[in-house]
């Protein structure tokens, strides 16, 4: 019998470790032998001493002698089965003391009657029996020193008494041998029980030790073989010590994977040994019972006992080492692939690590980064500023952020964006300070040559704005004169039927070609920039019906007709000129490109959360599906560039740039021979109750024969355009006309007539017409004189000035006839009623201007 197997509950591990249980193992595992030989002994005896000793006290020896060994045995069987263990040691070291004194008594029982009998020389007999017994006895059950001393002392002082009350010399002496031996023998059992128990100690304290290691411990003989396994190698390779024990080491636990290797590393754990080295470890890989593989590290240390080595082999565990390494690693690599350098140093700012990007980038190996200062990399002058700036931020907010800069090892500079963080340890102590950062010197380089070329481009811009400026005066310069003759022809009476045709080609065509410049120069102000949104609630009705009446005329000829589906309520977040600008391209573009007696289908409704869809669709022939995807192309014109339907091939690019610049969307769906629907996508609104808006009359205005003559100064550098102006208020009697051909001989004029209006053109050599408007505005006497613009500028910039600096009214060039001479009598009027609302604008001032591209 042997002390239960340690397994890995701490007390079971403690138990195992207890003296007294130990030493009570190791005798009941000899008293079963010592018991069999009883039983095998004591009829052997009987038989060899039945002729030299009485009959009857030699039967009772051996019937005492079986039955004392009989309840040995059922004692052994159960401290098997209860296999005690903590105070229950003690209830089974009592049970033990009392067997052995049985047992003893049994032994002495034989000698004792024969020897009271007056046995004679037979009792020398007796007396060496009983001497061999108790060093038999004494030598079993040593560890148990109270048993053992139990045991001699019954098996030899009732013999002794009983010699002792014989009275006979020779009994005497027998007894006084008797008592003798006992004292020795007990003596001598003490001593071999303290030895024993001394050893036992430590055996067990060993063993304690190599339990409570963090290392498997295993013994192994010269062959490989396990003699000894400790707790820990049970836990960590899940066999029990009684399974291991025996097998060999490399075939039940290490991990070879072929015979070879098998062999090779038995003989690196025998060539360790034999060094006698427990710093040298093999990394190699071991078994569990459950197939799970586990990598450790194997020592080995050798005890040569002469006729035999034994090797013990110190197996450790370094799966949380290996696991923590290849984190490691793995964020090295990870550090190492970053585009980004980090480096890192400690609290006192010395280097600790970099990564890949940093040592290549700086030029520094890890030896010169390690243990050098955090200023070490940063040009020398403003390096301990910098590093103290740092610091402060650091402790204050534990981070800093910005640009820096670094030298590198050959001695170049460059700027980086860097991150430094810092790690606290658990007091919230700065542990770590890291730098994560990159080269920003590209970066600041492409900023500088962006800000180069926006600086570029936006002088080109202002080029631009320049050049559309002067081409726009120098465009409608002789548009001006071509549509103006060509309006003044048109009611001339005296023109025969071809002559009224070719005029009328010429208007046509001259239309066409200001509806090109006009697209172009909005276009371009939409392509730079520079057009200005009133975004406002807008009524979809309204702008649509005010579109429709403008078309209609067209749509009537071809007996086109409108069908109209929305609320009325429908309101969009827009631009209303602009939005009516789009509608106007839309609802042409629906005529122009319909079948005559076709329809026209304007929807509103609300297809998403927050948007609205307006819906242009018409009957025309559609568009083909290769053609959808360049319909908002610049000069794009569906196809119809050989056709009949004039164009520029502009209109819808500007109304999606303009759409898109409110904030909107606009799409088309077509289906080739069906037609095409054209839709807009916008913010909703909430719709407003609108004023009726102030309109104008583009006709003349009638004027009483009777009202006094009106006197129109008109200073312009163009002959043409003087005689130009000079037909048209040919058709006003009232109106005096007076022409200047300079600023200077305007000014004057200006002054000296002091007219009831002025027609100022804007370009003219040596002095413009903003700065003849100052003049005039700082005289009294021309001060409240209302003066009109007119010129060829219809970029932005020349009419958001005019708003500004005291100008009436702003119209351009080409002129249409109706309007200009609308605008005269309007002004005329007004400042024959109330001069002192002169600089006011006029309704055909919003007309105006909102109709100016």
């Amino acid at each position: 019998m042997s002390l239960p197997e340690p397994s890995a509950n701490p007390d079971t591990l403690h138990q195992s470790h207890d003296v007294e249980a130990s030493l009570l193992y190791r005798a009941h595992a000899r008293k079963p032998m010592n018991l069999l030989m009883t039983l095998a002994v004591a009829p052997v005896g009987a038989v060899l001493l039945w002729p030299l000793l009485p009959h009857a006290p030699l039967l009772a020896w051996l019937v005492a002698l079986w039955c004392v060994a009989a309840l040995g045995m059922l004692e052994c069987a159960l401290f098997k089965r209860a296999a005690p263990t903590g105070p229950a040691v003690l209830r089974w070291r009592r049970f033990f003391l009392i067997q052995a004194v049985l047992g003893g008594l049994a032994w002495a029982l034989g000698p004792t009657l024969m020897i009271w009998q007056g046995a004679g020389t037979s009792a020398f007999i007796l007396v060496s029996i009983l001497l061999c017994i108790c060093a038999v006895g004494m030598a079993s059950i040593a560890e148990q020193k109270s048993a053992m001393q139990g045991f001699v002392g019954a098996a030899m002082l009732p013999p002794a008494a009983a010699a002792f009350i014989a009275g006979g010399n020779f009994e005497h002496l027998v007894g006084a041998i008797l008592v003798a031996a006992t004292i020795a023998l007990i003596k001598v059992g003490r001593d071999s029980a303290s030895n024993i128990r001394a050893v036992v100690d430590s055996q067990l304290h060993l063993q304690a030790v190599l339990d409570a290691s963090q290392d498997a411990v295993v013994g192994m003989d010269t062959q490989g073989r396990i003699t000894d396994w400790n707790a820990r190698a049970q836990i960590m390779f899940g066999w029990r010590k009684d399974e291991a024990l025996g097998k060999v080491l490399n075939e039940l636990v290490l991990m070879p994977h072929s015979s070879v290797e098998r062999k090779s590393g038995l003989a690196r754990l025998m060539t360790n040994a034999s060094s006698q080295t427990l710093g040298q470890r093999v990394e190699m890989t071991a078994r569990h019972r459950n197939g799970e593989t586990i990598p450790v590290e194997v020592a080995t240390a050798v005890v040569n006992l002469g006729d035999r080595v034994l090797t013990t082999a110190f197996i450790a565990d370094i799966s949380q080492q290996k696991a923590a390494l290849d984190r490691l690693a793995l964020f090295r690599r990870v550090f190492d692939a970053s585009t980004q350098c980090v480096v890192i140093s400690d609290a006192a700012g010395r280097g600790a690590y970099q990564n890949r990007a940093h040592a290549l980038a700086m030029g520094y190996s890890d030896s010169e980064i390690i243990g050098k200062p955090f200023f070490h990399s940063l040009p020398k002058a403003g390096a301990q500023k910098i590093w103290s700036e740092v610091k402060l931020a650091i402790a204050k907010n534990g981070a800093w952020e910005g640009q820096l800069p670094f030298c590198r090892k050959d001695g170049s500079e460059f700027t980086s964006i860097s991150n430094i963080g810092s790690i606290k340890d658990e007091n919230g102590d700065v542990q770590y300070v890291f730098n994560i950062f990159t080269d920003f010197s590209d970066e600041l380089a492409r900023r500088q040559e962006l800000r180069t070329a926006l600086e570029g481009a936006e002088r080109a811009n202002l080029a631009k704005s320049d050049f559309l400026s002067s081409m726009s005066h120098e465009l409608r310069t002789p548009m001006n004169a071509i549509l103006g003759f060509g309006q003044i022809l048109e009611f001339d009476e005296t023109l025969n039927l071809d002559q009224r045709d070719s005029v009328a080609e010429i208007l046509k065509g001259g239309r066409h070609l200001l509806k090109l410049i006009n697209d172009v120069l909005d276009l371009a102000k939409i392509e730079s920039s520079s057009v200005k949104l009133s975004l406002e609630a807008v009524s979809v009705a309204e702008v649509i019906e005010e579109s429709w009446q403008v078309v209609e005329p067209l749509a009537v000829t071809r007996g086109i007709v409108l069908h109209r589906n929305f609320s009325k309520s429908a309101a969009v977040k827009a631009d209303r000129g602009r939005l009516k600008q789009v509608m106007l391209n839309l609802l042409s573009n629906a005529i122009n490109y319909n079948r005559d007696g076709g329809t026209i289908e304007i929807r509103a409704n609300v297809k998403a959360p927050g948007r609205l869809s307006i819906e242009v669709s018409d009957t025309g022939l559609g568009i083909a599906p290769e053609r959808l995807p360049l319909i908002f192309e610049a000069f794009n014109r569906r196809g119809a560039e050989h056709g009949q339907i004039g164009g520029t091939g502009i209109g819808l690019i500007i109304a999606s740039r303009l759409v898109e610049l409110m904030g909107g969307v606009v799409g088309v769906d077509s289906q080739l021979g069906a037609g095409s629907t054209f839709w807009l996508d916008l913010p909703v609104d909430h719709p407003v109750i609108r004023d009726a808006e102030a309109g104008f009359d583009d006709g003349a205005v009638q004027f009483d024969e009777r009202v006094h003559q009106h006197s129109v100064l008109c200073i312009d550098d163009n002959p043409v355009n003087l005689k130009l102006i000079s037909q048209l208020l040919a058709k006003r009697p009232h109106i005096h006309l007076i022409t200047a051909h300079t600023p200077g001989l305007g000014i004057q004029l200006a002054l000296g007539r002091q007219p009831d209006l002025i027609l100022l053109d804007i370009n003219m050599p040596g002095m413009d017409g903003y700065q003849v408007l100052e003049v005039l505005k700082t005289y009294a006497r021309t001060k409240s004189i209302p003066i009109i613009a007119v010129t060829a500028n219809a970029v932005p910039r020349p009419a958001a000035r005019g708003g500004t600096t005291g100008l009436a009214d702003y119209l351009t060039k080409p002129l249409e006839v109706g309007k200009f001479l609308a605008t005269v009598d309007y002004w005329l009027e007004k400042g024959q009623h109330d001069s002192a609302d002169a600089a006011s604008p006029a309704p055909s001032t919003l007309s105006g201007l909102a109709s100016a591209p």
